[in-house]
């Protein structure tokens, strides 16, 4: 919508969002309690695990493969 002649808009002070739940936190914060962080911090420990994981995954995919294809039987 156009705003009328002379009418000022609400200015929003800077924040940023907090990266677990959502809330509004100042500009310079990711999170906005312990709660929040210790959610994140075990989102972190999974992605770390699951990471690991995959990479075991891949490297005895590759060495079956190689086992597999170059080994004389």
């Amino acid at each position: 919508m156009s705003q009328q002649k002379g009418e000022k808009r609400a200015r929003i002070p800077d924040h940023r969002h907090c990266i677990v739940c959502g809330r509004p936190v100042p500009p310079k914060e990711e999170i906005c309690s312990d709660e929040c962080r210790n959610v994140y911090e075990g989102r972190l420990r999974r992605e770390r695990r699951t990471r690991i994981f995959l990479l075991i995954l891949y490297a005895a995919l590759l060495a079956s493969l190689f086992f597999f294809f170059f080994i004389p039987r």
